[in-house]
């Protein structure tokens, strides 16, 4: 927390220098340098200030409706099956609709991009790159670039009522635009982050509960516990494993110094289980209240879009429990992790209902 909400640690290019692997990868490393994560100060701000703007509560709760309305119709496809694997029909989908919707991306490009989500998810774990990751993750960063283009450039000539036009009229206070090449970075980052984390969050969480069958039985029970439930299931198995913060001046924590330009690693899951914090913090507990978690991070770099994944998880587990009050863990198929640093989260959840 100290380390956070320190006004001199930011988040900026020099976190981009773990994933340079050199000129087999350097798209991937030029289009992170121009994604929200890691702009300079001043451009971030003015990004994050009209990013932002989408996703505040009020804004949120406007879509509340066509939500559940997603929710539902996801749920409508595989209900005549008796079984699914919940995140490639159900956590990947919804909030990749919702953030396509609200960007102006067609929903029938989505076939697209569910190759290219995982691709560069993958190229993005530092330390675990493959020669194959390594080609598979330039192929989408590629793919991605010349997708966005187009689609900005369409949407310069059709004007519409979206976070993409919205992006393309942004002005700075001397006039000043958002480049192209930061415009599909925002574009990038608004898809990969819009959708990847919720995912991940909803899969575990639902692992999780089905894991804990007396915690679930309660729920059931009580739907009125949901919100404090979905922050439990934040804490106790967390997407952003890893944040990565940097300073201009040296930093001290604990006793330690960290020189400044160093890239400084932080472990948020290994926080959520601080047992300093936390009672029990390896017991799944949805009736915990307080729930300091920092699975969203804190500070000038505070997740933009908790709000909306709080919503989405809400509205999921909620709608899950109600039409499927018998779903389990499929017996014959086991969970499948991703093997994963940065991002936690599952590959497969096959259930039945």
């Amino acid at each position: 927390r100290e380390n956070l909400r320190n006004p001199d640690v930011r988040s900026d290019a020099r976190g981009v220098d773990v994933f340079d692997v050199g000129p087999a990868g350097r798209h991937f490393v030029e289009m992170q340098r121009n994604t929200l994560l890691f702009l300079p100060p001043e451009k971030h701000d003015q990004v994050r200030a009209l990013i932002s703007k989408a996703f505040t509560p009020r804004s949120v709760e406007q879509r509340d409706g066509r939500i559940r309305e997603v929710i539902h119709e996801l749920l409508d496809r595989v209900e005549p099956k008796g079984r699914m694997d919940l995140v490639p029909d159900f956590a990947f989908l919804l909030p990749v609709i919702v953030i396509c919707e609200m960007l102006g991306v067609p929903t029938e490009d989505l076939p697209r991009f569910y190759d290219w989500a995982h691709q560069s998810t993958a190229r993005g774990e530092i330390g675990q790159v493959t020669e194959q990751t390594i080609r598979e993750g330039e192929e989408a960063t590629l793919g991605y670039a010349a997708y966005f283009r187009e689609l900005i450039e369409d949407h310069r000539r059709r004007p519409r009522a979206d976070l993409m036009s919205a992006l393309i009229d942004a002005r700075d206070d001397e006039g000043r635009g958002l480049s192209d090449e930061e415009l599909v970075g925002s574009c990038y980052i608004l898809l990969q982050a819009g959708h990847g984390t919720t995912q991940d969050l909803l899969g575990m969480g639902m692992l999780a509960l089905l894991r804990h069958p007396d915690q679930l039985a309660f729920l059931r029970k009580n739907p009125a516990a949901l919100p404090t439930a979905v922050e439990e299931m934040l804490r106790y198995d967390t997407s952003v494993q890893i944040s990565q913060r940097v300073a201009d001046v040296p930093i001290s924590l604990s006793g330690v110094t960290i020189p400044a330009g160093e890239v400084c690693v932080i472990f948020n899951g290994a926080v959520n289980r601080d047992p300093e914090v936390f009672h029990e913090p390896d017991r799944l507990d949805v009736r915990r209240n307080p729930n300091p978690h920092l699975s969203f991070g804190l500070g000038r770099h505070t997740c933009l879009g908790q709000s909306q994944a709080r919503k989405e998880l809400l509205e999921a587990f909620d709608i899950l429990l109600e039409r499927f009050p018998n779903m389990r863990l499929d017996e014959t198929k086991a969970p499948v992790f991703r093997d994963s640093l940065f991002l936690r989260g599952l590959a497969t959840l096959p259930v039945v209902f």
